[in-house]
């Protein structure tokens, strides 16, 4: 369970299922047993739109589309009557993309090849996470949503996805484990299900998965 205000984080080792879980939320799967709630209701009793404007979704492999930054950023409007460029500029200077947009000739109105591959892997993401700051949803996906960026862009990222975080409900993926230590809980996940839960200082004390991660990471610092 998840509330309002709640920042949940999974960590678990490639394969163990933290991507399949939280992509059961927008119904990328289903459940095969048992039942995902969203606000008390079965996700399988909302319309896609409905269920899907209520989530923000970062994922790990960015996604953009054939025509400019503008509409990349804009796309999904969650049922509003648009967004102004205003908006739009704010939500890149938040997601830290503003820098390679002014400098990309047309700036927001910048043409965005299919899949996005005139930009790099960085660069999408950001432009991926603007999209997220736009819509402003009550529910937030990030699966390795920074994973792509550099330490010190990441951390620009994070402070702002914090900010964002603040009064919704947010699932997130750790790609670094320092990303995640701030969580309300944090998730550690293996073929048996969860297998500890708590947040950092707790996992920490147990000495368990969550710490050997931990020592491990900072070890290959």
């Amino acid at each position: 369970t998840a509330h309002k205000g709640e920042t949940i984080a999974f960590i678990g080792s490639t394969g163990c299922g933290k991507s399949t879980v939280i992509n059961m939320i927008p119904r990328f799967y289903d459940a095969t047993k048992g039942e995902v709630l969203v606000d008390g209701v079965n996700v399988k009793e909302y319309t896609q739109k409905a269920l899907r404007n209520k989530i923000g979704y970062v994922s790990q492999k960015a996604v953009l589309f054939t025509g400019s930054i503008k509409s990349n950023v804009a796309y999904g409007n969650n049922g509003t009557k648009g967004f102004t460029d205003d908006d739009v500029k704010h939500a890149i200077e938040t997601a830290q993309a503003k820098e390679f947009v002014d400098k990309t000739e047309g700036g927001v109105d910048a043409f965005v090849a299919q899949g996005g591959s005139n930009f790099s892997g960085g660069q999408k993401q950001r432009l991926s996470i603007a999209r997220v700051f736009l819509k402003n949803p009550p529910i937030l996906i990030f699966d390795e949503a920074t994973s792509a960026l550099d330490n010190e862009s990441e951390f620009a990222v994070a402070k702002s996805l914090g900010e964002l975080s603040e009064g919704r409900t947010t699932l997130t993926i750790a790609h670094r484990l320092s990303s995640i230590r701030n969580s309300d809980r944090i998730l550690v996940l293996t073929d048996d299900g969860i297998v500890e839960e708590g947040d950092h200082d707790q996992l920490m004390e147990q000495k368990g998965i969550y710490y050997q991660f931990y020592e491990t990471a900072n070890a290959l610092k």
